[in-house]
């Protein structure tokens, strides 16, 4: 029998390289780190934000800050919860801010793994609080100067906007504010220093002052009432401005005197522009051209071909056209001396005018006036202390009126005007001229102001006015008649006397001239005129008329608190 022997050898040892080995070292516990990394768990805060009655609120921002700077906002949902996953163990805080509600920021919350931190927010109801700070507006500290009297008002920027732009109901608007006059002639309106001047268009006015300093000694008259106006220097860099304005009658209402609403039309346009001429001299311009298509509004009682009572309604278009165009210009010579020159041209032109009310389309005339003014004005500095100033302007305005005089007026009282317009050809010219000097200066506490005024005014006045005459009838009383127009006599056999209106006169002389009566006849029934005018001679008429007046006045500030003002 053979046996088998089973021979067992030892294992053969394997050589590794040291810098293997150390990679494989590395790689093993790099595995192992990211086993244990992966298997670590998760930490989160959930929960819910709701008000002090525990009522939710959704839509809120929660914001969760932790550790390293980290942060993260999330929405609560439709029913106030919120959950923030995926948190690194550490402390964090929870930060909802709503509105309406005081911010909330919580104490530091800890969060591990394993399982979310619950954390439910209650937010309160926040003070609210208002501040109103009241102010006055365009409040000024009491001041004792002269110029600084409680009743002036001084309309610019913004203020000045708001008025309005038509220049005739803008200085309406002002002679409101300036309130009555000392004199039936009403106030005293100065143009840069001039009087006797036109209000400009309001895009050339600068400042306007009013019932300022009301009795300082260099007007002549009280102050109360008075419109100071200031317009616009030119600047060193150019500027331009245009504008258009329309109006329509469309959105207009219709006027109660008139059956029908007349058309009615106004175009404004106006632009102007201003910068540097050279170095030391600037300029400003001013041109403004409005047409109006208007209508005058006739309500009277009449008669018609028949002789009865009709009611007259009737709207007459009567058209304006205003231009105007108004440059100005500063020079400076040097640092001591400066002059301003400004012109202006108007033109104002109507058709139709003297119409509407009870006037009749029969005493309509056209109208047609222009302004030509031009003003110097030279500044100088003659002291550290005292100004002098130098002034001159020279205004010629001329007025021409046409209208048919060939037929008589026609005035019955409380009905109606009708026949001829009796202007005729009259024309109203005027030049006037006015030379200014003023001197300013302080003295310590004195400030003095003295100087000097020369005006001139030459009319020369052809007026035809009433050259054709007028008829007026008025009521008064007069023999009542039958229907066969004849007087009805009382019971002593006399014509019965009754009061009759100024209609039923000028009806029963209409009604007598048919029937070929004579005058005296017409008037013993009660008919004729009740007064006859007319005027005739030379119709021209001139006039020169020149005032001149001087002055002085010292405001001393006697006292920080009182201020004594001295003139003659």
């Amino acid at each position: 029998m053979k046996t088998n022997r089973l021979r067992i050898r030892p294992p053969e040892s394997v050589l590794v390289p040291a810098g293997n080995l150390l990679c494989l070292t590395l790689i093993a516990m790099a595995a192992m780190a990211g086993v244990l990394c992966a298997q670590r768990p998760e930490g989160a805060i959930e929960g819910r934000v709701m008000d002090s009655s525990e009522s939710v609120i959704p839509g809120a921002a929660v914001q969760v800050k932790g550790p390293s700077g980290f942060a993260r906002t999330v929405t609560t949902d439709a029913t106030g919860k919120f959950a923030v996953n995926g948190l690194a163990s550490g402390s964090y805080s929870i930060q909802v801010d709503w509105p309406g509600f005081a911010p909330f920021r919580s104490e530091p919350l800890d969060v591990s793994g394993g399982r979310p931190r619950i954390f439910n927010v209650k937010l309160k109801l926040s003070d609210i609080r208002q501040q109103v700070t009241v102010e006055a507006d365009g409040f000024q500290p009491v001041s004792v100067s002269a110029e600084s009297n409680a009743s002036a008002i001084i309309v610019t920027g913004r203020d000045l906007e708001s008025m309005a732009d038509d220049p005739d109901e803008l200085l309406a608007e002002l002679q409101a504010l300036a309130g009555p006059a000392v004199t039936p002639n009403g106030g005293q309106t100065f143009i840069d220093g001039f009087s006797g001047g036109r209000l400009p268009s309001k895009e050339s006015i600068r400042e306007i002052r009013i019932n300022q300093n009301p009795f300082a000694a260099e007007y002549d008259l009280p102050g109360f009432g008075r419109i100071e106006v200031f317009t616009k220097p030119g600047t060193n860099k150019f500027h331009g401005l245009a504008l258009l304005k329309f109006r329509d009658a469309a959105l207009d209402s219709r006027n109660p005197f008139s059956a029908t609403k007349p058309p009615y039309r106004s175009r404004d346009f106006e632009g102007n522009v201003e910068g540097p001429l050279w170095s030391r001299a600037s300029f400003f311009a001013n041109v403004e051209r409005r047409r109006i298509d208007q209508s005058a509004i006739v309500d009277a009682v009449g008669l018609d071909d028949s002789l009865s009572v009709i009611r007259l309604n009737q709207a007459i278009p009567n058209p304006q056209w205003h231009t105007t165009i108004s440059p100005r210009v500063d020079y400076q010579f040097n640092d001591a001396n400066t002059l301003t020159v400004r012109y202006a041209w108007m033109d104002m032109r109507q058709q139709n005018a003297g119409t509407g009310g009870f006037s009749l389309f029969s005493r309509r005339h056209s109208t047609a006036e222009s302004d030509h003014t031009i003003q110097l004005t030279e500044n100088a500095v003659l002291n550290k202390s005292v100004i002098n100033e130098t002034r001159f302007q020279y205004i010629r305005r001329d007025l021409r009126l046409n209208g048919d005089n060939t037929l008589p007026a026609v005035t019955v009282l409380g009905s109606f005007l009708g026949g001829g317009a009796q202007v005729g050809l009259s024309k109203d010219v005027r030049d006037h001229y006015e030379f200014q000097n003023y001197t300013s200066m302080i003295r310590g506490n004195h400030s003095i102001r003295f100087g000097g005024r020369l005006r001139v005014l030459s009319l020369a006045d052809s007026s035809t006015q009433n050259f054709g005459g007028t008829f007026t009838f008025g009521g008064e009383m007069a023999p009542l008649l039958d229907l066969n127009q004849q007087p009805i006599p009382d019971s002593g056999g006399q014509p019965l006397l009754g009061y009759i209106s100024s209609l039923e006169r000028y009806q029963r002389t209409l009604l007598f001239q048919r029937e070929g009566l004579n005058p005296a006849q017409i008037r013993a029934l009660g008919g004729g005129a009740s007064q006859f005018s007319i005027v005739g001679g030379d119709p021209l008429a001139k006039v020169l008329q020149a005032d001149t007046g001087i002055f002085a006045q010292d405001d001393w500030r006697a006292r920080p608190n009182l201020s004594l003002s001295f003139g003659l």
